[in-house]
């Protein structure tokens, strides 16, 4: 059946059972906010919170200015820095509960739209990390959610532009749903498009993101050249595990997502929509992008399908359907959120299944060895982000820390002494030292990814500032 979008009187938002919801998430994510510790991106985030500037090699600002506010607020803080994406996810949610109020759903849809949207596996998976991920989810949502009251005629133009420019200094993947939007607004909403509104929509977007363009220029474009040559990842997906991804994370309700899609297809006026989601899942397909990058799209796919879920849903079959999906979403909460304790997860192989868990473990005994070799050297030289940024945040009386990886190659330190404690290079990777000597290594420890890194005494061959070239080039 197709949708019914709401009149200029839309329906009324159902406000008690959407907050519990978002409550119930909130609350369950807060609980375990401070296990298992750092992850290795909130460090080299946290780290970028110190170095405020138009943009990084891979992600814009946005990330690097929370950060900056999380650590005023609640200083080093793991759970004030996850705070801020835990709150990012709820507004998810309730966006999610506005678009389908938008297209008319009953308060029983509504609601339904955010406990899916909310409780979907890849939500509960992506909500807790202090990653561009979640603030790209409710970005996305936003832009989605005011063109489809633009569409049905009672939106703001400018509005949407300041959502789009806010997405876009963001997470660059954003990029993607907007030029589909357009696209298909061009073929099949064109009176849309053809309003004054349409271009001071981009040009408010395209002001917003000047500080970012800025940065780019001046860095020669640098994360145009990573994104076209990425390195290897431990989230790289093969195509076939992209599909079987994308469908795991919404699991159960992965067909409300298709059904919602497909009644967004069926009505002209709201084909653009459905044709972007479409898009946007093809796009990254072909593009050998990550399943969660098209999450977004299928979270506003699902807000839409909780309508025709809410005409198929009889009180018998909604009963079963929920006791299905509350049952899958314990079976995999482990997977999902740190809810295990940590010995309980490495017992049970949880840690080793999911690399962010073995991202998160092991950072304070690392930097409490870091720091009993550390005496006598000028400079450490890391290998990573967290190897180095857990050093910059956690670190006490240690010498300037640098890194060559991604970012943190603007950032490196001056100092002019030859003696380095390197740390994660092997002796052949250490080809900037003249002397090397191995002291020890990263305890492997409760599975952490870390482990076994090498930490070793080091004369550089040249000052820092003269081998810095050689060591970009290890990384790139």
């Amino acid at each position: 059946m197709a949708l019914r979008p709401a009149g200029k009187s839309a329906v009324a938002i159902a406000a008690g059972p959407v907050l519990i919801v978002v409550a119930l998430k909130c609350a369950l994510e807060l609980a375990v906010a401070g296990r298992y510790g750092w992850h290795r991106d909130e460090l080299y985030y946290a780290v970028a919170g110190r170095h405020l500037q138009g943009g990084y090699i891979e992600f814009p600002p946005v990330t690097a200015l929370l950060a900056a506010l999380a650590r005023e607020l609640f200083g080093w803080s793991l759970v004030g820095l996850r705070a801020f994406t835990i709150l990012a996810s709820a507004g998810t949610v309730l966006v999610g509960a506005l678009v389908a109020r938008e297209l008319g759903a009953t308060r029983r849809a509504q609601t339904l739209a955010a406990v899916l949207i909310g409780f979907s596996p890849g939500m509960l998976g992506t909500n807790l990390l202090f990653q561009p991920v979640a603030l790209d989810q409710l970005t996305t949502m936003v832009v989605l959610w005011l063109a489809l009251r633009l569409a049905l005629g009672r939106g703001s133009w400018p509005l949407l532009g300041v959502a789009a420019g806010i997405g876009l200094e963001t997470k660059y993947t954003i990029a993607v749903v907007l030029v589909l939007l357009i696209a298909t607004f061009l073929v099949w909403r064109r009176d849309v498009v053809r309003s004054w509104g349409f271009p001071l929509a981009v040009a408010i977007a395209a002001a917003l993101l000047v500080p970012n363009l800025v940065w780019e220029a001046g860095h020669s474009w640098t994360s145009v050249h990573w994104f076209l040559n990425p390195p290897p990842s431990g989230s790289d997906e093969t195509r076939p595990q992209y599909v079987v991804n994308l469908i795991l994370l919404t699991s159960l309700a992965f067909p409300v997502a298709v059904a919602g899609v497909v009644s967004l297809v069926r009505n002209r006026a709201l084909r653009p929509f459905g044709w972007t989601v479409v898009g946007t899942v093809v796009a990254y397909f072909v593009l050998g992008g990550k399943s969660y990058y098209a999450l977004p799209v299928v979270l506003f796919a699902l807000a839409a399908g909780a309508i025709p879920l809410d005409r198929w849903a009889t009180r018998r079959r909604l009963r079963v359907a929920g006791a299905v999906f509350v049952a899958i979403g314990l079976v995999v909460l482990p997977l999902a959120l740190p809810v295990l304790p940590l010995h309980t997860a490495v017992r049970l192989g949880v840690v080793k299944a999911r690399s962010d868990y073995q991202s998160e473990i092991g950072w304070p005994a690392y930097v409490r060895l870091v720091e009993s070799h550390a005496g006598g050297a000028d400079v450490i030289v890391a290998d990573n982000y967290g190897e180095a940024g857990a050093l910059e945040l956690f670190g006490r009386d240690l010498p300037p820390v640098a890194s060559a990886d991604v970012t943190m190659r603007y950032w490196r330190p001056q100092v002019t002494g030859r003696q380095a404690l390197v740390i994660g290079y092997s002796r052949r990777a250490a080809g900037f030292c003249s002397s090397y000597r191995l002291l020890a290594r990263v305890s492997t420890a409760n599975d952490s990814n870390e482990g076994g890194q090498p930490i070793a005494r080091c004369t550089l061959r040249a000052t820092l500032a003269g081998i810095w070239p050689h060591i970009i080039a290890t990384q790139d």
